[in-house]
């Protein structure tokens, strides 16, 4: 069915465990066949991994018509938490035991599951809601790993040598390196996964800020590749189901912004496959700026990529949102509507201080009206704004962080902390 226009489709609300139980009576379930049971668990899974982890938890019968998605969750695709980020580093968001918060950004449930790997690991970034860390121990090698945070899987490539950091920006200047190793810069890597289900093997592709080519790596490799061409890659990038998507740089007289796609191999050559067959990047859309100062950014709401339009002072201009699959057909056509989504611009993820783009919906953040672009001053970072697609207007708000209630607590929102703008960190 065809959306209106102007409009962002979203899919149709998902069967979740509870409804799924019948309203928390158990027996149905056991009298049901294996089959329907395992119907049932898609559909489930369709909407959150974890409700699927529940529904199979309710009883003997639905565990065993049911896959475990243990051992599977990184190169089975369906097992992936694509909605999940673990919350930036903050007052109160993580608690003392070491458990780190991870928020639902559809539904704005916390889960606090134990991370091991965190206690001597970095995380890099997040691909698909896995996430990608490095070893930081100085006396061991700075092994990269991509951790399943719900379920514990955990998937290994080998570690990131000098002599490539050499290969890739002839110096260190953007990285650090220590017995030989480099170790990755939080913030600083956009990274796409790639798996080959039947053969258990999943690939990692990895973009470095200001790197000309791309390093990439599967499970069986005992080192990482590079990939035989070259390009200029722009901080706003962004991967999704696989694939890539960034900016090419543009001459300062252009009024046009190409816009790049990086293809991951096929998979059955993702195992053995050389830097030639990693496939170059190609121009898949050509977006008229109409200004030379114009700046952009990339996130995804609802599996669609989307291009937000907006200019150096964010704050007192106009700012758009399209489609890219409407850029690659021609249609060049601003969206008036992402429906009970909002999109966050320059969220501080996982402690890192380079910005990442988020859409939530408004049950993860109900202080953020629908249809609104959520930025910081990028001037003086005083003021949080929200522009609203539909009207054109923003309205501003300070971000305050010396309020204190009565009990010394900190009283700064959760935007707050996404946005970095709260003070009262722990480290």
């Amino acid at each position: 069915m065809s959306s209106p226009a102007g409009k962002c489709e979203r899919p149709p609300a998902p069967i979740t465990a509870a409804s799924a139980t019948c309203s928390g009576d158990m027996f149905p379930l056991a009298s049901m066949p294996a089959d329907l049971l395992e119907l049932i668990g898609w559909r489930v899974l369709a909407g959150d991994l974890l409700d699927y982890m529940r529904f199979r938890a309710v009883c003997a019968h639905s565990r065993s018509s049911t896959i475990n998605p243990r051992g599977l969750a990184i190169t089975d695709s369906r097992f992936h938490p694509r909605r999940w980020m673990m919350l930036p580093a903050g007052h109160r968001l993580h608690l003392e035991d070491g458990r780190k918060r991870f928020l639902n950004l559809d539904t704005g449930v916390f889960v606090r599951p134990q991370v091991p790997l965190l206690d001597d690991h970095c995380v890099l970034c997040s691909v698909d809601g896995l996430l990608l860390m490095q070893r930081q121990h100085c006396d061991q090698d700075a092994q990269i790993s991509l951790l399943h945070p719900f379920t514990g899987d955990v998937a290994k490539f080998p570690p990131i040598t000098y002599p490539m950091v050499v290969n890739l920006f002839g110096s260190t200047s953007h990285l650090y390196s220590n017995n030989g190793y480099a170790y990755l810069l939080p913030g600083k890597v956009t990274a796409s996964l790639t798996v080959n289900a039947d053969e258990g093997v999943a690939m990692i592709t990895i973009v470095l800020q200001d790197a000309a080519r791309v390093l990439f790596a599967t499970t069986k490799d005992k080192q990482w590749r590079l990939s035989a061409w070259r390009f200029s890659p722009k901080e706003s990038n962004i991967s999704s189901q696989g694939k890539i998507y960034m900016f090419q740089p543009k001459p300062r007289s252009s009024v046009e912004q190409r816009i790049l796609q990086i293809d991951p191999p096929r998979p059955e050559n993702i195992y053995g496959s050389s830097s030639s067959l990693f496939p170059a990047p190609k121009v898949i859309a050509i977006f008229p700026t109409g200004t030379r100062n114009a700046l952009f950014e990339l996130v995804e709401c609802d599996s669609e990529i989307l291009l937000i339009d907006s200019s150096e002072y964010i704050l007192t201009k106009r700012m758009a949102v399209y489609r890219i699959s409407d850029l690659i057909q021609g249609r060049v056509t601003p969206l008036t509507s992402i429906g009970d989504k909002a999109l966050l611009v320059g969220v501080s993820t996982s402690g890192s201080v380079i910005g990442r783009n988020l859409s939530v919906s408004l049950k993860a953040m109900p202080t953020i009206g629908a249809d609104m672009i959520v930025c910081q001053d990028p001037i003086h970072g005083k003021y949080l704004g929200q522009y609203h697609i539909g009207s054109g207007t923003w309205s501003l708000r300070d971000m305050v962080c010396d309020i204190y209630s009565v009990y010394g607590c900190c009283t700064c929102s959760l935007i707050d902390h996404m946005y970095g703008a709260c003070h009262c960190f722990i480290s």
